[in-house]
């Protein structure tokens, strides 16, 4: 992957995962987002300079040779803030935002997205959420919440944006609810996956894939 953008990873740690606490206590989902985290670090390997995206205290979590810029606001006010740096910077290179709970993406699927032609490239996530950004015009903003998806494409419409979608099965499975965490065991090939095993967890099958875990 050409070193032509640079990519933005939002993590959070302190709370990350609260969907899943009715599997997983506040250590293990503590331990799953850095595995995630990691798994995704891997997949964006190569596509261009890498910042971490986090709140402040969260510099102490991230290791290896990554920039990290803290931030006490919100995601997208700390994204736009971020953005109008870019800009002022005379935007020196294209902007990729990449969540940081894909456990199954691959340098395949970061790569394959980075040839979408678009001022603005959306990968959606299952549920109407946005998974990957490609910013390739200043003007656009980040509006995450909700139905993200749709948001950002009407935003970008509404500012005359030439726009791009990439749609894929590993791009697009965040990591979220307890029914998400079978596509790990199942497809996944990374610390997530690892993960979930060393803790006792495996599939089931009644009806259609379920967990299981070992007391």
């Amino acid at each position: 992957m050409p070193g032509s953008v640079q990519v933005i990873i939002p993590f959070k740690l302190n709370g990350a995962k609260s969907r899943l606490e009715s599997v997983l206590s506040s250590q293990e989902r503590t331990s799953l987002a850095l595995a995630m985290f990691h798994d995704v670090l891997k997949a964006t390997a190569g596509a261009g300079r890498r910042t971490v995206l986090t709140r402040p205290g969260g510099r102490g979590c991230i290791s290896g040779n990554l920039a990290v810029r803290e931030s006490e606001k919100g995601l997208n006010e700390a994204l736009n803030e971020l953005i109008e740096d870019w800009q002022n910077c005379g935007w020196p290179e294209d902007l990729l935002i990449v969540m940081a709970d894909l456990a199954l993406l691959t340098r395949r699927e970061v790569s394959a997205f980075l040839q979408v032609a678009g001022e603005v490239v959306f990968s959606p996530g299952r549920g109407g959420g946005t998974n990957m950004i490609l910013v390739r015009s200043p003007r656009f903003r980040t509006c995450y919440q909700g139905l993200s998806y749709l948001k950002h494409l009407d935003s970008a419409r509404k500012l005359g944006l030439a726009t791009g979608i990439y749609e894929s099965f590993r791009a697009g499975c965040d990591i979220d609810e307890p029914s998400d965490l079978p596509e790990i065991l199942i497809h996944g090939h990374g610390e997530s996956r690892a993960f979930l095993e060393a803790i006792g967890f495996s599939l089931s099958e009644n009806g259609r894939s379920g967990l299981l875990r070992k007391k």
